[in-house]
C-alpha cells in the first residue's frame, strides 16, 4: 500500500526521496533488463486500447451529472484515493473525471491518444508524443491524478515561460477539481517559493527545482536521518522570530517531465553546482596580460588545438616562448604552472568560447548560451577564472570568482524522485540510455490524425555562397506562395548572418534567438501566418505551438530549413516537427554545405575534397551520398556525449563514496 501513496508520511518521512542507488554497473544492467522486459510483459495493461474502453465507461454517468452532483463525485474520488492511493482502478475513474473536468472547463476534450500518453506517465513510462499533439493537457491526467491522491507533483519544462504558460492554462481545470497550482520560477525570493512548493501541482523548470533541492541539501547539513531531519525543523521553528520549516520543497514524489529527452540527456552533460562568491584571485590585469600573452603565440609551433575535446596543449616551443617574455610582467608570471594554466585558458577563450554562439553580451555582462535549447542562462558561469577571461575578452566588467557548496548532477537528481514519468517527441534515438540511466522505459504514442509532413531530401552544397543562394531560391519561391518559412540555425551569429543575406533581398522577416528570448512565444506563434518569415536558433521557441494563418493550410502549411548539420539527429526531427502539427499540412528540408562545421570537424581533407568533386554551383552533393554522410558526424558525437555522460556518472558516484565517508551529504 505504501508504494501506491508516495507523499509525506509515516511510510516516507517528511521529505520523502528514493535512496541512492549503490549498484555497480553489472547490477545496474541486469536491473535495467529485468524493468525492461517487465513493461513488455504489461504490454496489453499498457495499451492504448485497455485505457480507452475503460476511461469511456465513466463517459455517459459522468456527462449526465450536474454540477453539484459531479462536484460530490471528485470529493469521494479524491477521499478513496487519499486512503487507497494509485490503484489501477481509481487511477482509471480518476481519468474519466479529469476529462469530463476539462471539458466543463477549459472546453477540451481529451483524445484517446492523450489518454494514453497520460497512462503511460501515471504508471512511470516516458510517451513520446509528436510535436502538437496536446502535451500540456496530456500532462493534465497524471498531475491532477496524483495531485488527488495527496502526493506532490512537480510539471517540469525548458523555461520559466512556459511553467508559467501552462500553469495559467490548466489553472481552471485544477481549480475545478479542488486542487492549487502555482509556478515556481526564477527570481522567486525564498519565501514566496516555499509557499509556492506548498501546492498541490507545481509547474517548474529543471534547473530551477535541482537548485532548490540542492538549497534544501545545504540546509539539511549532516542530519541524514527523517527523524533527526524533523527535530531540527522543529527546533528551528521555535527560535524566536523563526516561521514555519526552512527547507523549500516537500520532498522528491513524483515528476513528469516535458521534453523529457532535452532534460534527462542534452543537459545531464555537465553538474549542477551551487556557489558562493568569492573575489577574485587574480586581478584584471592578469587575464588582460594572459589574453596579451595567448596572442603572441602561433598555432601548431606554440599550441595544438584539439577542436573536438576542446583542449588546447602548449609545445616546448610554446613554453619557452612564455618563459622568454616573463621579465617584463608582474611576479605572478614567474610560476610556471600559474602562467601555463592562464594562457591555455586565454587560448581557449579565444578558440572555444565565441561571442553569438557559446555566450551574448547583454549590458555589459557575459551570459552563457545553452548549447541546447538556444536559450539563455543569465544565472549560469563558467569556472575556474574562465567566464572572467571572457569578461576580459570582451571588454566587461569583471565579476566575482565563486566557489562550489553543493553540486548534483542531472542522472543523480531524477533517479531519487519515488516516481517519474514523462514526454516528448524525440525519444527513440536515446531509449536505450533513459533505461539503463533512470530505469525509464519508452512508448510510442500514434498522432491523433495521420501526419501529412513531407521531408524532402537534404541538399549538401560546396559551399557557403552556393548554399546562400539555394536558400534565397527556396525562400522566394515558398514566398510567393504565401507559405510560412522558418529557418533553423544552430547559433546566434548564424541566424544574424542569414537576417543580413534576406535584408539584402528585401525579405521580410524576424529573427528568433537567446537576444530576443523575452518576445520569443509571440515570435514563434506568428510563425505560421500567411507569407512569414522566421530565422531562429533550432530550438529557440521549443515547447509553444505554431499556429497556421487562416488559408495558410491549403497553400501546403509551414515550411521549415534546416542550414546546418545539428549535433544529433534528434535535433533534426525537433525542428521538422515545428511544420504539420496535428494533421496539418507542411514540408521539411536541410540546405547545407560542405564547409559545414561538423563536416570539416569529421571529414579529411580528403575525404572533403572527394565530395566536392561531387558536387559544385547549384549542382548539390548526390542525395544517397547526403544521406550516408550526414549521419556519421551525428553518430560519433552522440556517441562522445553518451561517454561524457557515462564519466560523469562515474565521478558523481566516486564523489558521493568520498562524502559518505566523510559523513556529508553532497
Amino acid at each position: 500500500m505504501s508504494e501506491l501513496l508516495i507523499k509525506p508520511g509515516v511510510s516516507f518521512g517528511s521529505y520523502p526521496q528514493r535512496d541512492e542507488d549503490t549498484a555497480d554497473e553489472l547490477e545496474s544492467a541486469v536491473r535495467s533488463w529485468v524493468r525492461k522486459h517487465r513493461s513488455r510483459l504489461n504490454g496489453r495493461r499498457l495499451s492504448q486500447s485497455y485505457i480507452v474502453r475503460r476511461v469511456d465507461r465513466y463517459d455517459l454517468e459522468l456527462k449526465a451529472c450536474s454540477e453539484e452532483v459531479f462536484d460530490n463525485r471528485i470529493l469521494d474520488l479524491r477521499s478513496r484515493l487519499a486512503r487507497q492511493g494509485l490503484k489501477e482502478s481509481l487511477m482509471i475513474e480518476a481519468f474519466a473525471v479529469i476529462r469530463e473536468a476539462a471539458m466543463r472547463t477549459l472546453g477540451m476534450r481529451h483524445f484517446n491518444v492523450q489518454l494514453y500518453g497520460g497512462w503511460l506517465m501515471i504508471n512511470g513510462l516516458l510517451a513520446e508524443m509528436q510535436t502538437g499533439e496536446g502535451k500540456t493537457l496530456t500532462a493534465a491526467l497524471p498531475a491532477c491524478t496524483a495531485a488527488l491522491a495527496g502526493i506532490p507533483v512537480h510539471v517540469i519544462t525548458a523555461n520559466d515561460y512556459l511553467a508559467e504558460r501552462d500553469c495559467e492554462i490548466m489553472l481552471p481545470l485544477y481549480e475545478r477539481l479542488g486542487l492549487t497550482a502555482r509556478a515556481v520560477i526564477d527570481g522567486m525570493d525564498p519565501g514566496e517559493c516555499q509557499q509556492a512548493y506548498q501546492a498541490a501541482i507545481v509547474h517548474t523548470t529543471n534547473k530551477q527545482v535541482a537548485f532548490d533541492y540542492l538549497r534544501d541539501r545545504i540546509e539539511m547539513g549532516e542530519d541524514t536521518g527523517d527523524l533527526r531531519l524533523q527535530y531540527r525543523q522543529i527546533y528551528k521553528q521555535q527560535k524566536p522570530g523563526a516561521s514555519g520549516s526552512a527547507l523549500l520543497l516537500r520532498g522528491l514524489c513524483f515528476a513528469i517531465i516535458d521534453e523529457a529527452d532535452s532534460v534527462l540527456i542534452d543537459e545531464a552533460n555537465t553538474p549542477l553546482i551551487i556557489t558562493k562568491t568569492l573575489a577574485n584571485e587574480e586581478s584584471a590585469e592578469t587575464y588582460s596580460d594572459a589574453l596579451y600573452l595567448a596572442s603572441t603565440l602561433k598555432a601548431e609551433r606554440h599550441y595544438k588545438i584539439n577542436d573536438a575535446k576542446r583542449f588546447v596543449e602548449l609545445t616546448t616551443a610554446g613554453e619557452d616562448a612564455l618563459e622568454d617574455q616573463i621579465l617584463r610582467l608582474p611576479k605572478v608570471w614567474r610560476n610556471k604552472r600559474k602562467r601555463e594554466t592562464l594562457v591555455k585558458q586565454a587560448l581557449a577563450a579565444t578558440h572555444f568560447y565565441l561571442r553569438d554562439r557559446e555566450y551574448v553580451v547583454n549590458e555589459d555582462k557575459v551570459q552563457i548560451i545553452d548549447q541546447s535549447t538556444g536559450r539563455l542562462m543569465p544565472d549560469r558561469a563558467w569556472e575556474q577564472g574562465l567566464h572572467q577571461m571572457i569578461e576580459t575578452k570582451e571588454g566587461c566588467l569583471i565579476s566575482e570568482q565563486r566557489e562550489p557548496q553543493a553540486r548534483i548532477s542531472y542522472q543523480r537528481f531524477f533517479s531519487r524522485y519515488l516516481k517519474l514519468g514523462g514526454t516528448s517527441g524525440t525519444l527513440r534515438e536515446v531509449s536505450t540510455e533513459l533505461q539503463s540511466v533512470y530505469g525509464l522505459s519508452v512508448r510510442e504514442v500514434p498522432t491523433n490524425q495521420p501526419s501529412k509532413r513531407i521531408i524532402m531530401s537534404e541538399r549538401i552544397f560546396d559551399g557557403e555562397n552556393d548554399k546562400k543562394r539555394a536558400l534565397i531560391l527556396r525562400v522566394r519561391e515558398m514566398h510567393r506562395l504565401g507559405r510560412p518559412i522558418l529557418i533553423g540555425t544552430r547559433s546566434v551569429e548564424e541566424s544574424e548572418q542569414v537576417s543580413e543575406w534576406l535584408a539584402i533581398e528585401d525579405i521580410k522577416h524576424h529573427v528568433l534567438n537567446a537576444k530576443q528570448d523575452r518576445n520569443e512565444a509571440e515570435i514563434v506563434e506568428n510563425a505560421g501566418q500567411y507569407g512569414a518569415v522566421t530565422v531562429a536558433t533550432n530550438m529557440a521557441g521549443r515547447g509553444t505551438d505554431i499556429k497556421l494563418g487562416p488559408g495558410v493550410g491549403a497553400l501546403g502549411g509551414l515550411h521549415v530549413i534546416s542550414l546546418s548539420l545539428n549535433d544529433s539527429f534528434r535535433v533534426d526531427r525537433q525542428l521538422y516537427g515545428r511544420c504539420a502539427r496535428q494533421g496539418d499540412p507542411g514540408s521539411a528540408e536541410a540546405i547545407l554545405s560542405l564547409e559545414d562545421p561538423m563536416l570539416v570537424n569529421h571529414f579529411s581533407s580528403a575525404a572533403r575534397r572527394l565530395l566536392k568533386s561531387l558536387c559544385g554551383g547549384d549542382r548539390p552533393v548526390p542525395a544517397a551520398v547526403a544521406r550516408l554522410i550526414l549521419r556519421q558526424p551525428q553518430k560519433r558525437y552522440e556517441s562522445s556525449q553518451r561517454r561524457i555522460r557515462k564519466a560523469l556518472m562515474k565521478q558523481d558516484k566516486q564523489l558521493r563514496r568520498t562524502l559518505a565517508f566523510s559523513g556529508r551529504f553532497e
